[in-house]
């Protein structure tokens, strides 16, 4: 992730470590108390089957469990009350020098050890705009784990909110049973450097460049710089709302910003890379609620594509 798209979030998360957060956690919560039906209006209360509010997502807590994907020293000073921790580095399986998925009989270890099987009710976030939440809820999907949703805003719109949070950890679940499904999704979700080839050649299939504007043009002092040949530019960040607690911005203004990239058939096979799929998995997410049907994440991104000198890059800001 680029030091330019994460300093708003990394400020953001310094300041909620302070005692000034805590002071602001008690205002706002004391606030809400004192009117909470006003904040629970049917607006606010959302699931567009992707992105779930706090709103909702504290109405349902009951029958949810909570996974908090945020660095573990972030989870230990403030988390969802009952949340469990889970690791972004446990999603990743090294292969050939490359951080990639494991697959789904891996995940499917992974979650059990964590004590979700197929049948829990997940409410997913973080603390960095839900670029790690992304990536499990994109691994989920392929295990046809539909019954998950990504908190949005993370735990800064939660605190924003009003809502409480605790450093008090929650007691393990004992370890569940996660069969690995008969059928899964991951053709249907992933691309690999075959279906890059195939789509420099088939002129339909949409690439999106999720990265940084400077890794984009090439300017960037990596060994291999520029991006994919017809690829265009959308920076995973500005699917955040910034100044609404990091929760995903209105869906009419990222459909307008789309449209100017000519983005506007949801059914057109797009495929989203950065450098490790972490950030492309946000914009995957993203195009997800917003209702495009075809969309694959290229878990090899560049990691895999810039180190083979047998593909083309282009320079500057075209396509």
């Amino acid at each position: 992730m680029s030091q330019t798209a994460t300093r708003p979030i990394t400020l953001l998360i310094a300041l909620l470590f302070s005692g000034l957060l805590l002071a602001l956690t008690q205002t706002v919560q004391a606030a809400n108390s004192h009117d909470s039906a006003s904040a629970n209006t049917p607006e606010a209360i959302s699931d567009d089957g992707v992105f779930i509010s706090p709103e909702k997502a504290n109405l349902d807590r009951e029958n949810t469990l909570f996974i908090d994907l945020s660095d573990q020293s972030s989870y230990r000073k403030f988390h969802i009350p009952d949340a469990l921790w889970m690791n972004y580095d446990w999603l990743i399986k090294p292969q050939n020098g490359l951080a990639l998925s494991g697959g789904v009989d891996y995940m499917s270890h992974v979650l059990a050890q964590v004590g979700i099987n197929p049948d829990t009710h997940l409410v997913i976030y973080d603390d960095l705009g839900n670029l790690n939440a992304s990536r499990l809820y994109w691994e989920l999907k392929k295990l046809k784990h539909n019954d998950v949703r990504i908190l949005d805003g993370g735990t800064i719109a939660w605190i924003l909110k009003g809502y409480k949070v605790t450093q008090t950890l929650p007691k393990r679940p004992d370890k569940a049973h996660y069969p690995t499904p008969k059928s899964h999704l991951t053709d249907a979700l992933t691309a690999d450097k075959a279906d890059i080839k195939a789509a420099l050649k088939d002129g339909r299939t949409l690439l999106i460049d999720t990265r940084s504007e400077a890794e984009y043009i090439g300017s960037a002092k990596v060994k291999r710089s520029g991006h994919i040949p017809g690829a265009q530019h959308f920076e995973w960040s500005l699917s955040v709302d910034s100044r609404n607690g990091y929760q995903q911005q209105a869906k009419p203004r990222l459909l307008a910003h789309l449209k100017t990239l000519g983005i506007t058939d949801k059914t057109q096979p797009i495929i989203a890379y950065c450098n490790s799929a972490h950030r492309a998995s946000r914009v995957v997410s993203m195009l997800d609620s917003l209702g495009f049907t075809n969309v694959k994440l290229y878990d090899g991104s560049m990691q895999e594509y810039g180190i083979d000198s047998s593909l083309p890059l282009t320079l500057g800001a075209k396509p």
